[in-house]
């Protein structure tokens, strides 16, 4: 129903422009019709009027300088020229010559009062044209009378009232037929640009109007492309811009999810050893049972308060990564030196388990880091290996540089463990234990492999995790410098 009330409204414009152009046409041809009927006798007859007065002028000037016999010539021509009855007579009225003297009498007579310069009009014959005008020649004065006629042009007129009726089927067939021709030269290509811009309204930009003219519609249809492609990149900077906007809103909710649900974890960790702390001191008020050893559990409630201390502080570094201030303390960082000094410090974990550290470290490898950063990551994974490692393995620490020389990788092997698939997808989530109990006697807090994730963010350096035959190894790639 729309594309039919649209071609409706684009064939109107067609009929618009066929009627205006023929009521145009037609008033054109009746005004001309007009013109010619009214005002061509009239004109004719004043050209025709002075045309025979600027004609006698001239034979009454040149005629001075002539004979008589010498200015018949002048005479004839004026005559033929004029399509004018002329002759001469003297002061008694007798003619003494005409080029049309054997059609008249010989004693034909003005009279004196018709003896001057002028316009006569015969009662009667009001279509022509009478001068009688004295003229002088070198051998003697003479009257010089003229008389034509306009009766050609009022007969014209009358023909051309007769020929009316034809000349109005001519008009007409020829004006409806013009303007249809010329309706349909201008509308083609003006309803060829609306049915392409309806197209780009509709969104459809697969097809470009072409117009092959140097006018307005020409000019026309190159801007509605120009405006097609600019729309078209719009569009599709929007999309771009709504499809970036809906993640940015997506990742938004997800960290907004994760920070709630970090959050609640929080408040849990928390709650646990307080609930324990307050029962513990509790007891130690009213000397209930056991509690009555106050050492006993004054150093319980330290034990827990440190492990609250270090949870907080964990939060806080975790805090810290997170902002977009937090800016990054680069220097060369030697790894050879730096990871014996990380495994010097962990040397206490590993012989309470009985756990030996193997180290194959490349000589002379550095890189530009943040040493801290760098250092609290490759503790927490190392620390890790240890913890989780039963009494008796071994811990395996590799550090290579690859080929192309634009990486270092690091990796940290711990054996006789393994991790199943769908607890190292989680595991870098924060408060996540493979140990389900959540029993800080065999768990940390369950931000040290979270906070490893931050640190390696922030640093450039990709990472994963995956169980081996020997064990469960932990693979680190480290950029020589941060871009």
């Amino acid at each position: 129903m729309n594309k039919l009330l649209k071609t409706m409204n684009m064939k109107r414009i067609t009929y618009k422009l066929f009627l205006i152009t023929s009521l145009i046409l037609i008033a054109f041809a009746v005004l001309i019709y007009l013109s010619l009927y009214f005002f061509l006798p009239t004109f004719y007859e004043k050209h025709k009027t002075n045309q025979l007065q600027t004609g006698i002028e001239e034979i009454i000037d040149k005629s001075k300088n002539l004979t008589f016999q010498n200015a018949i010539p002048l005479l004839e021509e004026y005559a033929q020229k004029n399509n004018a009855v002329l002759y001469l007579q003297n002061k008694e009225g007798t003619i003494v010559y005409s080029p049309f003297l054997s059609f008249m009498r010989s004693d034909s007579k003005l009279s004196p009062d018709d003896v001057k310069f002028g316009v006569t009009r015969p009662p009667g014959n009001s279509n022509s044209y009478n001068a009688a005008v004295p003229i002088q020649f070198q051998d003697g004065n003479l009257t010089l009378v003229v008389s034509a006629t306009f009766q050609p042009i009022s007969e014209a007129s009358q023909v051309l009232a007769l020929f009316l009726p034809y000349i109005s089927i001519i008009v007409v067939v020829i004006g409806i037929g013009s303007a249809y021709l010329y309706s349909r030269f201008i509308t083609k290509p003006l309803l060829y640009i609306i049915q392409g811009a309806q197209k780009m309204a509709d969104l459809d930009f697969s097809e470009k109007i072409e117009v092959r003219s140097h006018d307005e519609l020409g000019q026309l249809s190159n801007s509605l492309n120009e405006m097609s492609i600019n729309l078209q990149q719009t569009m599709l900077d929007l999309q771009k811009a709504n499809y970036q906007l809906k993640s940015d809103i997506e990742k938004e909710r997800e960290i907004e999810t994760k920070r709630r649900e970090f959050f609640a974890i929080v408040a849990h960790e928390l709650k646990t050893p307080l609930t324990l702390m307050k029962g513990y001191v509790e007891g130690m008020i009213y000397n209930i049972g056991p509690y009555q050893n106050r050492d006993q559990y004054l150093k319980k409630n330290h034990h827990i308060i440190e492990s609250m201390e270090q949870l907080v502080r964990e939060i806080l570094n975790m805090s810290k990564l997170e902002q977009h201030t937090f800016k990054l303390q680069l220097e060369e960082v030697n790894l050879s030196e730096f990871m014996d000094a990380i495994t010097k410090n962990l040397g206490f974990f590993a012989s309470q388990k009985d756990i030996q550290i193997i180290k194959q470290i490349d000589s002379h490898l550095t890189v530009y880091t943040d040493r801290i950063l760098l250092k609290k990551a490759c503790k927490n994974i190392i620390h890790n290996a240890i913890m989780y490692s039963p009494h008796g393995e071994k811990v395996y620490i590799e550090l290579t540089q690859d080929s192309k020389q634009h990486h270092i990788q690091m990796k940290v092997i711990n054996t006789g463990v393994k991790i199943k698939e769908e607890d190292i997808q989680h595991i870098f989530e924060p408060f996540y234990r493979i140990e389900k109990s959540r029993n800080r006697n065999t768990g940390g807090s369950g931000l040290g492999l979270y906070i490893v994730k931050q640190i390696f963010e922030a640093l450039s350096i990709t990472h994963s995790m995956n169980s081996t035959e020997q064990g469960v190894q932990f693979l680190v790639t480290i950029p020589l410098s941060i871009k």
